[in-house]
């Protein structure tokens, strides 16, 4: 998926995030439980402003001296939103090959990466705040955009998994996970052992299918298992949520 793509996305769900949340400051998150809808926005602007420094001077830095955000939560939005657009400004008029550091597990130092990173991250809280007000009688949350979630889907099992699995939890997960969207066409197959790809497929396996948002939604903790459809279940979908919580 091309940058220009990956930008635009991240700033409309960028935009889609806020509206969610200023319609109640105080609304729990459900799926970021120590947030309310202030603190998740509060969060995505401490991204927003790192992302853009690490970007914009080639340098890790760290996110000590961000501007924390207004005190009064009527200025939030406009706060929020002047970070977005210049973060968004930021990768935009970057080369997406130029050389940059990243938190690549996979040694990626390309600006491309950050913009990737942030369309999945903040596509993911987009859907926490309306799923938060959905939770308290609004619309239904909307999936995340197919080509997004499948980038952050690949993300996940070539960045993240293999840490995950090496960390506290990971002993209880192995096996093949089968991954199958029903709106694209796209498949994984990963080894838990190994946290690699598996070929050729094995027979015995744990076989999950829905659209890519869900698949991507329920890697990172915000749907459930029976939220997919469970072709074959083992102890994989059991202990998924111990590795990812």
């Amino acid at each position: 998926m091309d940058t220009t793509r990956l930008i635009a996305a991240a700033s409309a769900d960028g935009r889609a995030l806020i509206a969610a949340a200023e319609t109640d400051w105080q609304r729990p998150i459900p799926h970021c439980p120590e947030w309310d809808a202030a603190e998740l926005v509060r969060h995505m602007a401490a991204i927003l402003q790192w992302m853009a420094a690490v970007v914009g001077s080639d340098h890790r830095g760290g996110r000590h001296g961000l501007d924390p955000g207004p005190q009064d939560q009527a200025e939030l939005s406009s706060w929020y939103l002047s970070c977005l657009q210049n973060t968004v400004g930021v990768l935009a008029a970057t080369d997406p090959d130029s050389p940059t550091w990243t938190f690549s597990s996979l040694g990626d130092r390309r600006a491309a990466w950050w913009a990737r990173r942030l369309a999945v991250e903040i596509a993911i809280h987009r859907w926490d705040a309306q799923h938060a007000l959905n939770c308290a009688g609004g619309p239904r949350p909307a999936p995340v955009d197919a080509a997004i979630a499948q980038a952050g889907i690949e993300e996940f099992v070539t960045e993240f998994l293999p840490g995950l699995l090496a960390g506290e939890g990971g002993e209880h997960l192995t096996g093949v996970l089968h991954l199958r969207a029903s709106d694209a066409p796209a498949e994984w197959w990963i080894d838990l052992n190994t946290a690699a790809s598996v070929s050729p497929r094995p027979a015995a396996h744990t076989d999950l299918r829905g659209s890519v948002s869900d698949l991507l939604l329920w890697l990172t903790n915000r749907l459930a298992i029976d939220d997919l459809d469970v072709v074959r279940r083992s102890d994989i979908a059991e202990h998924w949520r111990q590795l990812t919580r």
